[in-house]
C-alpha cells in the first residue's frame, strides 16, 4: 500500500527549493512526472472507482433493445441510440474531473496534494461547475457531430457546404481548447460559469501554441490506441495502462501545459491588485485581453467589492471575502 501512498496523508513532498534557478519546461514536466509517478498511479485508480461505475451504466443502457436507425441525408445511417444516447452517463463523470484536475494542478505547480481527500474535496466543492460543463459538451457533442456529417454528405453535391462544413470544425477545434483551460479554472477561481468560459475562449487564442501540441499529444495517443495490433501491444497492457496511468497522466499534462497561461494572465494580476498595484504596467493581461480578469459588476456591488484577491490558493471577490469572516 506504501508504493501508492496509501495512509500517508501527513507526510508533505519534498518540496523545491526556492533558491533553485528554473528548469527548462520539458525537464520539469519529466523530473515531476517522475517524482509523483505513484502518487499519479494512486490518483488513477481513484477515478476508476467513478469510472468503472459510469462504464457499467453505459453497458446497461447498450443492452437496452431500443435502438434505431438514424439516417443522414441518404448518405450516412448510424445507430441512434448507441451514439447520443449510450454516452449520456459520461456527464455523471464530469464531477469527478474536478478532483482529477485539482490535483495535477498542484503537481504541475510543484505543490502538495494530499491525493485521496484533496480528490474527493474537489469533487465536493466543484460539482456543480462540472456537472454543468458536462452537459455543454455533450450537447456540443450531439450538435457538432449532426451538424458535420450533414454538411460533408451535402458537400458531395455542392462545394458551398464546405463553408459551413469547415466552420463547424473550427467550433469543434475552439471548444476542444477551451475545454483545456476550463477545469483547472473552476477549481482555482471563484468565476461565474459564463465567465469561465469567455476567458477560455480568450485562452484558446493565448496558448495557441500549447493547446496546438497537447493536441497532437493527445492525438498520437489516440492514435496508438486506434493501432493496438499494429503496435503489437497486448490488449492487456493497455487494460493496465486505462487502469493504472491514462487519465492522470493526460490530466497531468494538460495542466502542466496550460496552467502557465492561466497564471500568468490571472493569477499573477490578481496578486498584483491584492498588492495594491491599481494600474496595469504596459504590455500587461488588462492591456492585452481587456476584461479578461474583471467580472461584470452586479448590481449592489460597490467598488471594492469587484476587486479580486488571492486567498488560499482560489480567488475570490473582497466582499465575498468579509462575508465569510463575519460568518467565522
Amino acid at each position: 500500500m506504501g508504493l501508492f501512498g496509501f495512509g500517508n496523508y501527513d507526510k508533505p513532498g519534498p518540496g523545491v527549493s526556492k533558491d533553485e534557478p528554473p528548469k527548462a519546461a520539458p525537464i520539469r514536466f519529466f523530473e515531476i512526472l517522475a517524482r509523483k509517478f505513484s502518487k499519479l498511479v494512486q490518483l488513477n485508480l481513484i477515478f476508476m472507482i467513478p469510472t468503472i461505475a459510469v462504464c457499467i451504466l453505459m453497458v446497461a443502457l447498450y443492452l437496452v433493445p431500443t435502438h434505431f436507425i438514424v439516417s443522414i441525408s441518404g448518405m450516412f445511417q448510424i445507430d441512434g441510440w448507441a451514439s447520443f444516447v449510450v454516452p449520456i452517463p459520461l456527464i455523471l463523470l464530469s464531477p469527478f474531473i474536478a478532483g482529477l484536475t485539482f490535483v495535477t494542478r498542484n503537481f504541475a505547480r510543484e505543490e502538495h496534494a494530499f491525493v485521496w481527500s484533496d480528490f474527493w474535496d474537489a469533487v465536493k466543492g466543484n460539482w456543480k461547475y462540472f456537472l454543468l460543463n458536462g452537459l455543454v459538451c455533450y450537447a456540443v457533442f450531439t450538435l457538432l457531430s449532426f451538424a458535420l456529417l450533414y454538411y460533408y454528405s451535402m458537400a458531395v453535391s455542392s462545394w458551398m457546404y464546405y463553408i459551413p462544413l469547415w466552420m463547424c470544425v473550427m467550433v469543434a477545434i475552439v471548444f476542444l481548447f477551451a475545454q483545456y483551460y476550463l477545469p483547472i479554472m473552476f477549481v482555482t477561481f471563484d468565476l461565474k460559469f459564463t465567465h469561465a468560459y469567455k476567458n477560455a475562449l480568450i485562452f484558446t487564442v493565448a496558448g495557441f501554441g500549447r493547446n496546438i501540441l497537447v493536441t497532437i499529444i493527445l492525438g498520437a495517443m489516440l492514435f496508438a490506441f486506434l493501432n493496438i495490433p499494429l503496435l503489437n501491444i497486448t490488449l492487456l497492457v493497455y487494460v493496465l495502462l486505462l487502469v493504472f496511468i491514462i487519465f492522470s497522466f493526460i490530466s497531468y499534462l494538460i495542466s502542466f501545459a496550460v496552467y502557465p497561461i492561466i497564471d500568468r494572465y490571472m493569477i499573477q494580476a490578481a496578486k498584483r491588485i491584492e498588492n495594491g498595484e491599481q494600474k496595469e504596467p504596459a504590455g500587461s493581461v488588462e492591456e492585452e485581453f481587456p476584461g479578461l480578469f474583471s467580472q461584470p459588476a452586479e448590481e449592489g456591488d460597490d467598488d471594492d467589492g469587484d476587486k479580486y484577491v488571492y486567498v488560499n490558493g482560489r480567488l475570490m471577490k473582497k466582499s465575498e471575502m468579509k462575508d465569510s469572516q463575519q460568518e467565522q
